[in-house]
């Protein structure tokens, strides 16, 4: 019997990569028409993972599911773990030197234009759009008596800002992000984490996201049922197969109906 859905944020419940490149844009505009904008987004988001891996916080990051994307416009400024102070310190110097090496591409060398840029992501980037089928799929859970939790890799500033961006906080009995708990999808610890904070066994629980190597490798291993939801065109991994799979949140209601 299932008794909790549990949902993966980024890119399941809201939309990720889509509102990123858009951030990419709005700060490639400042450089003005002296440059190619589209060149200059695309160079960035190059940079922007290179210079992360060769961050010193890198094997953290990776640990706690943390991208290089996120490094552009976090603040860093919850959790008690000794990396995320310092990202508070290194991350400035980060997101001004990924500007630079773009601009720097097409011949430009200005500091100043570059932090304005950086800002200017950071700004953009901080909106927080919900997939349609979510408030009410939410809903209709609740309905049925279902309970409902967050689990979420990334830095706790950045994951708790985002749910109260969306307005989410209020339709979850619980919420467990890596950062807060040093421990991150696919290790099982996370979601026995969240599955004791509900008071299910990991039997009763079903775990519903986007990534199949973190959501359902990570939910099956540690013995949750899983749904994979395909956003952004990203092929079906045979390897890790979910219980159910779809391209619409909403067809979890009629699925758990069946269960039921």
């Amino acid at each position: 019997m299932v008794r909790a859905v549990l949902f993966d944020l980024d890119e399941t419940l809201l939309l990720d990569e889509p509102v990123t490149r858009e951030a990419l844009a709005a700060a490639a505009a400042l450089a003005g028409p002296q440059v190619d904008p589209v060149r200059l987004a695309e160079r960035a988001w190059a940079e922007a993972r290179r210079l992360w891996a060769q961050g010193p916080h890198a094997a953290y990051c990776e640990r706690i599911g943390h991208s290089a994307a996120e490094g552009l416009w976090a603040r860093y400024d919850r959790g008690d773990h000794p990396a995320i102070a310092g990202l508070r310190t290194w991350a400035p110097g980060y997101r001004a030197a990924v500007w630079r090496a773009a601009l720097a591409e097409q011949g430009i060398r200005d500091d100043g234009l570059a932090e304005a840029m950086a800002e200017r992501f950071a700004a953009a980037r901080r909106r927080y759009l919900c997939y349609p089928e979510v408030d009410p799929l939410l809903a209709a859970l609740r309905e049925r008596g279902y309970r409902l939790g967050i689990v979420t890799n990334g830095v706790p500033d950045l994951q708790r800002t985002k749910l109260e961006g969306a307005g989410l906080n209020a339709a979850f009995d619980a919420v467990v992000i890596s950062g807060e708990i040093d421990c991150g999808k696919p290790e099982p610890g996370i979601f026995h984490h969240i599955c004791r904070a509900l008071a299910v066994e990991p039997g009763e629980a079903v775990m519903v996201g986007d990534n199949p190597a973190r959501d359902v490798a990570g939910g099956r291993a540690a013995g949750l049922r899983t749904v994979w939801v395909q956003r952004l065109g990203l092929a079906r991994d045979p390897r890790h197969p979910a219980d159910l799979e779809c391209t619409d949140l909403a067809a979890i209601l009629p699925w758990l109906d069946r269960l039921a």
